[in-house]
């Protein structure tokens, strides 16, 4: 469960490291990435949270889809009423989403 949530933390602070890399650039971009940030980390948030109490597999799997549901009905609602920079945006998205890969490395013991 606490890896769960720590993938969410480093999810939050790309999301907001990327910002902050934008934000001299172009502040349109820097808000494009908070966005993503909103989109992917609420959501995933959510879920880890409900992983770490729901013990049925099906539970957990119609959750996950949830979330994915989620994710992507923010992200439509999101283009439809701000309309962020797509560079801004699916730059900090995808980075965001590789911090699942980052994380799940992280997560194993040190060798001996």
């Amino acid at each position: 469960m606490a890896s769960s949530f720590r993938i969410v933390l480093y999810q939050a602070c790309i999301a907001m490291v990327i910002s902050a890399g934008f934000l001299p650039v172009d502040p349109d971009q820097s808000l494009a990435a908070l966005l993503a940030g909103t989109v992917c980390v609420a959501p995933n948030a959510y879920f880890a949270w409900r992983a770490g109490v729901e013990r049925s597999p099906s539970r957990l799997l119609a959750q996950g889809v949830g979330k994915l549901v989620v994710t992507m009905s923010l992200m439509a609602a999101v283009f439809a009423t701000v309309r962020p920079a797509p560079l801004g945006f699916f730059a900090a998205f995808i980075a965001i989403q590789l911090m699942y890969v980052a994380g799940s490395m992280g997560s194993g013991r040190p060798a001996r």
